[in-house]
């Protein structure tokens, strides 16, 4: 019901608290605090205190005072005060308070005439002294105005002295930075925490808080925060605090010696004359609780060191400077390293012992570096194994004519591989390089290590490609040949020669498509027949030599040839009666190898083939011709080409 309240809230208490006494006064006459109230809590009494103003008394009875007034003695700072209520009417009860029998009186509150006790410094604001003589006396209030009774004789009550100091306070270095200290549980009632607080040992006057606890056990420190230093002396003291903010006197103080830091790492080692990387390991601590080492590094021996990374976790025991292996550091570099063992309240130990290390060289000079000449359009390279066997691959340059163009032809990934053969960026190992035939070519070849750390460059070798075949010579093809040309041409000079390829168009300047390829063997003519043609058909004809590398010669100079034409078709057809024949005679064509004529007859459709004779001449009896009927000649050759057909000729019938 009462808590604490602003001063408006207490005003409205104390009114509710009047209203209710009235209420009693009126319900019951000459009401008294009745038997059988429940009693009042620490709550009510604390709202009691400071809850209303005093009343100012404007006369004083000698009768009606507080009956059977009584104080509680060793108190925590506090005291309570119990009472009958007396006959008559009540309307509050007034307590005031000294540290003498004789005064002077403070007023302490005015109690509402419900309450038979009240406990005075209950509140903190309101505790009194420990170890103090101090006495009560009361009044009854009869109402508002100022009516009250003279005050009760006074009783006395003392307050309970401060709590006893913990005894045999103990301080031990439990771990790195870290400090245990103990106690024994004071044997003061209301303790409610204990102060430790901590000073140093050079310095005994200077105490300071550094906690408090429940329980009598502290542990100071033993974090990476702790404010603890490494070997030295602490004295630490514990204070007991009550319930109403009472203190002992400090205990006597401990002294202790906080434990040492790491000892520095042993058989620090690196390793030399690896790629712009210096490796590092160290013999792992014994103590338990360091929990990562930190790495310097310094470029003379004297330093300055600095610190250029740290290794987490007791049992990894190794680092490699300069990101990896390769790493970012000079070649041929001389480096210092130092390191230092980290607990976990990041207690660092000493250095320990310096470790030196050089970096490797840069690769040395590709040796022995030979380029084949007379190679067709490919130039195949060697050089010597790379002796540094960090050495990763091998870069390949090349330069044509002018030295000066240098540009890279390829990078081998393998110091194993110590031949490259350029055929110019041709991959397809069945076709010829890309190089230039009859071409001087500048090799040199540059190793490099894991790192990328490139050798200078090697010497310079030069090496010249094959020249090609010159042009087949004197190329001929033919006019005279039935349904065909035949060609033919003179062998090249070359001794390794082993083909020819002829190519065939129907135009002299374009158009060409492969006819056939000729190989060199021994009693073999060069020469190659283009069958299948139809008579009198001309065709453009080239070659070019072939080696047995697969160089190809230029083209010849283009040459033509035609087919046989066909006989010239008979002339002059006549016939004339002879007895009982008709004789038919022709003009032979010009070609003197005409070595037959065929006779046709003329049909509905079509010719039928009436004879063939080798005379340019024909004998028709009368049975041939029993009507009249239209005749033409073809003449053939000895190759059997047939001419066309002559002018038809009309044959009478022989009248009878």
């Amino acid at each position: 019901m009462y808590g604490d309240f602003s001063n408006g809230e207490r005003h409205l208490t104390w009114v509710l608290t009047a209203v209710t006494a009235v209420v009693c006064v009126t319900l019951v006459a000459g009401c008294q605090s009745p038997a059988g109230l429940p009693p009042e809590t620490e709550a009510d009494r604390a709202a009691v205190q400071g809850a209303n103003a005093p009343i100012t008394p404007t006369k004083l009875l000698a009768r009606g005072k507080p009956e059977n007034v009584s104080v509680t003695a060793n108190g925590l700072r506090s005291a309570v005060l119990s009472w009958s209520a007396p006959a008559g009417r009540v309307y509050r009860y007034r307590i005031e308070r000294a540290e003498s029998p004789d005064g002077p009186y403070a007023w302490v509150a005015d109690v509402p005439n419900v309450k038979l006790t009240y406990h005075d410094g209950l509140t903190p604001d309101a505790r009194m002294k420990d170890s103090t003589a101090y006495y009560y006396r009361m009044s009854t209030i009869f109402d508002k105005f100022g009516l009250m009774s003279e005050p009760t004789p006074p009783v006395k009550t003392t307050t309970a002295p401060p709590p006893v100091p913990p005894a045999l306070v103990r301080a031990e270095a439990t771990s790195s930075r870290e400090v245990t200290v103990t106690w024994p549980v004071s044997a003061s009632e209301g303790i409610k925490l204990y102060r430790v607080e901590r000073a140093q040992a050079a310095a005994p006057e200077a105490f300071e808080s550094v906690g408090n606890a429940s329980e009598p056990l502290f542990v100071d420190g033993g974090t990476a925060s702790s404010a603890l230093k490494d070997s030295s002396k602490y004295l630490y003291r514990v204070i007991a605090v009550n319930r109403v903010e009472s203190e002992s006197a400090p205990s006597a103080a401990a002294e202790v010696l906080t434990l040492p830091p790491p000892a520095p790492p042993t058989k620090l080692q690196c390793a030399s004359n690896e790629v712009r990387c210096v490796p590092l390991t160290w013999e792992p601590s014994p103590e338990p609780d360091v929990t990562r080492y930190d790495v310097y590094q310094a470029r003379a021996a004297e330093g300055p060191f600095q610190k250029i990374g740290e290794v987490q976790g007791r049992t990894v025991t190794q680092f490699t400077d300069g990101g990896g292996n390769p790493g970012n550091l000079e070649d041929e570099g001389t480096y210092f390293y130092r390191v230092r063992a980290v607990n976990k309240v990041a207690a660092e130990s000493a250095d320990s012992a310096t470790a030196r290390a050089i970096t490797r060289s840069v690769p040395p000079v590709v040796q022995q570096v030979t380029a084949v000449s007379a190679r067709p359009r490919e130039v195949p390279l060697s050089w010597a194994l790379s002796p540094d066997t960090t050495v990763a691959g091998y870069e390949v340059w090349r330069a044509t004519g002018d030295t000066d163009d240098w540009a890279q032809l390829v990078r081998l990934n393998s110091r194993e591989v110590t031949s490259y053969l350029d055929r110019g960026g041709q991959k397809d190992g069945t076709r010829l390089g890309l190089l230039e035939d009859g071409t001087e070519y500048h090799y040199k070849v540059v190793a490099y290590n894991t790192g990328n750390v490139r050798s200078s460059a090697s010497g310079q070798v030069t090496a010249k490609t094959k020249v090609i075949p010159v042009p087949p010579a004197r190329l001929a093809a033919t006019t005279q040949m039935a349904r065909g040309i035949r060609l033919t041409w003179e062998p090249n000079p070359e001794k390794d020669v082993s083909g020819y390829c002829v190519e065939v168009s129907k135009k002299q300047d374009g158009g060409f498509r492969k006819l056939a390829v000729v190989q060199v063997a021994e009693g073999v003519a060069l020469a190659v027949n283009d069958l299948d043609l139809e008579p009198n058909v001309a065709r453009f004809y080239r070659a070019k030599a072939l080696d047995r590398e697969g160089l190809e010669s230029d083209w010849c100079e283009v040459v033509q040839g035609s087919s046989k034409p066909l006989p010239d078709a008979p002339a002059g057809l006549q016939s004339q009666p002879d007895g009982n024949t008709v004789r038919i005679t022709w003009q032979a064509p010009a070609q003197p190898d005409v070595v037959q004529y065929k006779v046709w007859s003329k049909k509905l459709l079509g010719w039928d083939l009436v004879t063939t004779t080798d005379r340019p001449e024909y004998r028709m009896g009368l049975m041939d011709i029993a009507k009249a009927m239209t005749v033409a000649v073809t003449a053939v050759d000895k190759d059997k080409l047939e001419s066309e057909k002559s002018e038809a000729l009309k044959v009478e019938p022989i009248a009878q």
